[in-house]
């Protein structure tokens, strides 16, 4: 009962934003390099290490989101858990840093090279169907491991996914977890409907969809909920169907 009110009142109070301005000091050794986005629960900044000119990638918290540090541990662990998966930042530590005279939960972790794919896109756009597939495959094939694990993103989107270009294909990173919550089929299969929704704005979303061929349309599937999951349980299933496309058709 104590954890749900507190739940509810962290959901109705407002945090105050940080807004940190490029080449700002925090906690006396992080130097605020850029903004890369924010979420429910905080501000995620480029920053350099002063000690070491090393650049990582670092999550404050809003003290109004996480007072009793449950969410930012729990984000630590997961990441932990799952270093083995080579699409998620790799966590490296977790500190408390004045803001403001206040305590504000900071995680630091590797500082992911690209941009995000929701803005990858607004340049490169219309990819060819051949493209797509490909970011799709690189995108199944590293979630693959994590629902291997019976774990789960919980949180795919295409403002939550970094892209760049590799040669002739594309290198992708997860970014911030939402959903921190028990593992689950039901959590599994919310991952693979976000996958596709995903594949469908890269193929240029309804604009497009009815003049791609077959192929996408197997794995779209008219963003069906039912007909998705009928086929694909996992995004290791993704996978598989990628790895035997028949072009034929």
């Amino acid at each position: 009962m104590v954890r749900a009110c507190l739940w509810y009142h962290m959901a109705k109070v407002k945090p105050t934003p940080f807004r940190f301005e490029p080449g700002k000091i925090v906690g006396g050794k992080y130097v605020v390099e850029r903004f890369l986005g924010s979420g429910y629960e905080g501000e995620v900044y480029a920053i350099v290490e002063r000690a070491t000119d090393i650049r990582r990638a670092a999550k404050f918290y809003y003290r109004e989101r996480d007072p009793l540090r449950t969410n930012a541990i729990a984000y630590a662990r997961k990441l932990d858990a799952l270093r083995h998966c080579p699409i998620l930042l790799q966590y490296l530590h977790q500190e408390v840093v004045r803001v403001k005279r206040l305590p504000v939960t900071v995680v630091i972790s590797e500082l992911v090279e690209g941009v995000k794919l929701s803005e990858f896109l607004v340049v490169e756009k219309p990819l060819s169907t051949f493209e797509a597939l490909h970011v799709l495959y690189v995108l199944v094939k590293g979630i693959a491991p994590i629902h291997a694990r019976g774990e789960y993103h919980g949180d795919v989107h295409d403002e939550n996914i970094m892209i760049r270009r590799r040669g002739i294909g594309f290198e992708l990173k997860l970014l911030d977890f939402f959903d921190l919550g028990k593992p689950g089929k039901s959590k599994i299969h919310k991952d693979v409907l976000n996958i596709v929704e995903v594949f469908h704005t890269i193929i240029g979303g309804r604009e497009t969809y009815s003049e791609r061929p077959q192929v996408v349309k197997d794995i779209i599937r008219g963003l069906k909920d039912t007909l998705i999951l009928e086929r694909f349980q996992s995004a290791g299933d993704i996978q598989r169907h990628l790895e035997t496309l028949d072009w034929t058709k």
